[in-house]
């Protein structure tokens, strides 16, 4: 048997370039007719919150956190000692994608996970005071970006963007708008 050679397997690097029509309410890709109409809800929006996203990660990229590390942690500000699954509850996300985002918290020694004295099964989870020392800086963070993503914006028309994105997940969750 002839041994076959790696180098033929390996993956080139792919250089991506955004096309020339691309921008924020013209979605790439073919351009039929439904395509060339004002874009989905759905598409502005997801495309917003990636821009969130990009720019809250820049903000906190000189401070050695992620985003997801961001999102835990700003639980903890509100409310120390929720368990694990409680966290994951009020993040709305999986309870085991918690687990690499809490590893590296605790990694960085800015929470610690204590099981419960109640109930030996679930885990706690604390601040540490590196951890309590962060809030400022990074809420700080979070501001400017919700500073410049609503700049020249009135306070009223915030205040409806932010009625109209609570209204739309209470009808996608099946929950009524208050």
């Amino acid at each position: 048997m002839v041994p076959y050679d790696r180098t033929e397997f390996r993956a080139r690097p792919i250089r991506i370039v955004a096309s020339p029509n691309h921008s924020p309410t013209t979605p790439p890709g073919p351009r039929s007719a439904s395509a060339t109409a004002d874009p989905s809800l759905g598409y502005l929006i997801r495309y917003a919150h990636r821009a969130f996203v990009k720019a809250l990660a820049q903000e906190l990229e000189p401070h050695g956190i992620s985003t997801a590390e961001w999102s835990a942690l700003r639980v903890l500000w509100m409310q120390e000692g929720v368990t694990q699954v409680e966290l994951a509850e009020r993040m709305r996300v999986e309870k085991a994608s918690l687990t690499g985002v809490l590893s590296g918290l605790e990694a960085k020694r800015l929470i610690l996970r204590a099981r419960n004295l109640d109930d030996r099964r679930k885990i706690n989870l604390r601040l540490t005071p590196a951890g309590r020392g962060l809030e400022a800086r990074l809420m700080a963070c979070a501001h400017a970006i919700n500073e410049k993503a609503t700049q020249g914006l009135p306070p009223t028309q915030v205040g409806e963007v932010r009625a109209l994105l609570n209204a739309f997940i209470a009808n996608l969750e099946g929950v009524r708008a208050r």
